[in-house]
This record gives C-alpha cells, sequence and structure tokens, in this order.
C-alpha cells in the first residue's frame, strides 16, 4: 500500500514538472512573438497585369531582398512559405520592350503592400526590368513519330494521312521563328496485320511561353497483304555523246519488288524505268552501274536483282 501511495505521489510530481516546463515554452513563445523586430526577407518578384497580347520574357532580378519591421506574429507569416511581391505592369513605366520598376517612381506602391503594424524600412534594388515581346502565330508541319513492325506478309503501301497535317502555334517571334516541324510522341505498334485509326498526343512545348493549337492528332493508315513479284525491264543508256558508240549487256535487266495482292496484276514493264549513266562511267572495269528512275507508287522495297551492266565503247 505504501509503494503504491510513493508511486502516485512521484507520477503526480513529474505530470507538474512537464506542466511548468511546457508553461515556460508558451511563455517565451509569446514573448517573442509580441516583442517588435527588424528582419531581412528575401521575396519572390511576380508580374502580374501583363497585357493579353504580350508575354514577359525575362526580369532582371527574380527576388529582391526587403527590410520590415514588426512584431513577431505579423512576420512569422514569411517564414511559412517562400513570400511573394506582386508588381503590377500598369504601374510602370514602358521604355522599349521593357516595363520598369525604379525605386524613385514606384517606391510607394511597394511600400502599400506592407500594412500597419509591419513597416517597410528598405529594399535590395533600385530598378526591376521586365522585358515583354508581342504574342504571335504561325502554323506548323506536324510530323509523325511512328515505329512499326508489320506481321509477316502484311506492310502499308500508302503514305499515312493526319486529321491535321499542321497546326497553329502561338509565342513571342524570338521563341516561334526558329519552329519549322512539330513531331508527335513517339508511337511504337508491332506486328501489325489490319489498317490503324488511331490518335496520338503531339509532343509538349519545351517553352511555357510557345503554346499549341491541339494536343492530339488523328492518324490513318491502310495496311494490306502482300506478295513479292519481280518484272523484266529495258536498260537505257544516258548521257551518251553524240558522236559515241556503245554497245551493254545485258539490255535487260529483273527489277524485283514487294506489292500489295489487291494491285500486284496492275503492274507493267512500263511502270519502271532503268538507266546506266555514262557519266559515271569507270573505264578500268568496263562496268555500269544501273539504277532505278521511275516506279509505281504502289510498289515498296523495290531493287535490282543484278545491276552491274557490261559495256563496250566502239571507236
Amino acid at each position: 500500500m505504501l509503494n503504491k501511495i510513493r508511486s502516485v505521489y512521484k507520477t503526480r510530481k513529474f505530470n507538474v514538472f512537464i506542466f511548468f516546463i511546457l508553461l515556460a515554452l508558451v511563455y517565451s513563445m509569446l514573448s517573442k512573438l509580441t516583442a517588435n523586430y527588424t528582419k531581412t526577407i528575401a521575396f519572390a518578384v511576380k508580374p502580374v497585369d501583363v497585357p493579353s497580347d504580350q508575354v514577359v520574357l525575362g526580369q532582371s532580378v527574380d527576388s529582391i531582398i526587403v527590410v520590415l519591421s514588426g512584431y513577431g506574429y505579423n512576420l512569422a507569416k514569411y517564414y511559412l512559405d517562400e513570400p511573394i511581391i506582386e508588381i503590377s505592369l500598369n504601374d510602370l513605366k514602358k521604355v522599349k520592350s521593357k516595363y520598369q520598376w525604379t525605386k524613385q517612381n514606384n517606391y510607394s506602391d511597394l511600400q502599400s503592400k506592407f500594412t500597419d503594424p509591419i513597416t517597410l524600412i528598405s529594399t535590395s534594388v533600385d530598378q526591376i526590368d521586365f522585358v515583354i515581346e508581342q504574342y504571335e502565330s504561325k502554323k506548323v508541319p506536324l510530323k509523325l513519330n511512328l515505329e512499326l513492325d508489320y506481321k509477316s506478309g502484311f506492310d502499308s503501301f500508302q503514305p499515312y494521312t493526319l486529321s491535321k497535317d499542321s497546326i497553329a502555334i502561338t509565342g513571342p517571334n524570338s521563341l516561334i521563328d526558329s519552329i519549322n516541324i512539330i513531331e508527335t510522341e513517339k508511337l511504337v505498334l508491332n506486328q501489325i496485320d489490319s489498317d490503324i485509326n488511331s490518335s496520338i498526343r503531339i509532343s509538349p512545348s519545351e517553352n511555357k511561353n510557345v503554346i499549341y493549337s491541339e494536343e492530339t492528332v488523328s492518324f490513318q493508315l491502310k495496311v494490306e497483304k502482300f506478295t513479292e513479284e519481280s518484272i523484266k525491264v529495258p536498260v537505257t543508256i544516258v548521257n551518251i555523246k553524240d558522236d559515241m558508240k556503245i554497245n551493254y549487256f545485258p539490255k535487260i535487266v529483273t527489277v524485283l519488288y514487294r506489292v500489295s495482292i489487291r494491285d500486284y496484276k496492275s503492274v507493267n514493264p512500263m511502270d519502271f524505268r532503268v538507266e546506266c549513266d555514262l557519266n559515271t562511267i569507270n573505264r578500268e572495269n568496263s562496268i555500269l552501274i544501273s539504277t532505278i528512275t521511275k516506279k509505281p507508287i504502289n510498289v515498296k522495297k523495290y531493287r535490282i536483282e543484278n545491276n552491274q551492266i557490261q559495256y563496250v565503247i566502239i571507236e
């Protein structure tokens, strides 16, 4: 019983001790909050009331140091989060492509942002320049960033189509002048065996001051079964001088190509042209290299089976 009484006594004594410590801490905090201080605080500078047809491209300083006087509890809010000073461009003088805040002309506006009992004592800057530029717009072509892997026996023989071949971009001329093409985000499709009708996101602008008129674009691609075919095509010699006679062999070559099953019957030798250019002649080996200079639009992966042509110049 005696031990129990002692235990209760010690517990109560400890609780009283903790109570007085907390009371002392509260008193100390209240004393600090009600005391008057002069503090140096960094404020971020944010321009506001920017005309809708203009953009702020830069400013001479991003933050300023101010000296404030006030009670602790009034100044405490500036330490809870990064404080910001908003400067209205409506109150500033415009000089060419800049709006200028100066201590001489605008200090009273800055003072008015700190109401009693906080007093602005001083600031670290005499002038702040805000560089501005007019918004402009132009159209820029779109490029589809697409990686395709077809299932065996399938391919596409027509170019893809986009719902929009270009988009409007808006921003200061110094930023948009060098933008000549805009790509979509990369899309990878594997084992394709049917037509594609999908949408893809346009790669976002790298600068917040450049705005795109669209975020996505739709595209279509026709996919077909194909067959590997071959056809005999005559060889044409070009750039023959008037006084030159030449004999060559073979005079007909085999052209290999890929074509959709739907179109394979429509391809004929006249759709191709195979040439040898005498301006590329190599007299050491008596060989000309033939190339395909014309082909139908509905074939792919075309090549000459043997592109070497032997020749003899007849004197």
